[in-house]
C-alpha cells in the first residue's frame, strides 16, 4: 500500500472511538460533538471497515437524531464495491436524519463513487482542498459544541 504523509485534522486530538485495519487499509472514526462524526480511510475500503463505519452511523443517528458526517479519504485508493454499496444503502436509510456528508478526495476511482452514491442521495459535497474541508469541519464543530 503507498503510503502519504498524514495530515492531522482540527481538534481531533483524541483517540479515534473505533478504527478497523487489515492489509488493504485502514479506517478510523470519531464523534467529536453530538450528531456529528469524522472518518479517516487510508489505503483500500473494505467491507469490513465499511461495516464499522455504518454502526457508527446508525448508533449515532438513533442516539443524537440527526447526523452530519465529514470523511477524510484523501488517502483512500480504492474501495470494494461492497463498501459503497453498504454506505449508500445505510445513508439512504437514515437520509431524512442526514444533514449532509462532507469529502476530501484525490483518487479519481473514489471521486466516481462518491458521485455514483450522491446521484442517489442528493446530499454529498466534494471540497476541493484541505482547507476547505477543515473550514467546514471546524464550522461543524463550533455549531455543535463538543461531544458529552
Amino acid at each position: 500500500m503507498e503510503q502519504y504523509p498524514v495530515h492531522t485534522m482540527i481538534e481531533l486530538t483524541v483517540q479515534p472511538m473505533r478504527s478497523y485495519s487489515c492489509q488493504a487499509g485502514t479506517v478510523d472514526i470519531w464523534c467529536p460533538a453530538p450528531s456529528l462524526m469524522v472518518t479517516r480511510v487510508a489505503g483500500i475500503l473494505v467491507d469490513e471497515a465499511a461495516t464499522a463505519i455504518e454502526d457508527v452511523m446508525l448508533r449515532r443517528v438513533t442516539e443524537d437524531g440527526r447526523l452530519i458526517v465529514f470523511n477524510d479519504w484523501e488517502q483512500m485508493t480504492d474501495y470494494e464495491q461492497a463498501a459503497r454499496t453498504r454506505l449508500t444503502e445505510a445513508s439512504m436509510s437514515i437520509l431524512e436524519t442526514l444533514d449532509g456528508g462532507h469529502f476530501l478526495l484525490r483518487s479519481r476511482v473514489v471521486v466516481f463513487g462518491v458521485q455514483i452514491a450522491n446521484a442517489a442521495l442528493r446530499k454529498l459535497a466534494v471540497h476541493p482542498s484541505r482547507a476547505s474541508f477543515e473550514r467546514s469541519l471546524g464550522d461543524a464543530l463550533r455549531e455543535r459544541g463538543p461531544a458529552a
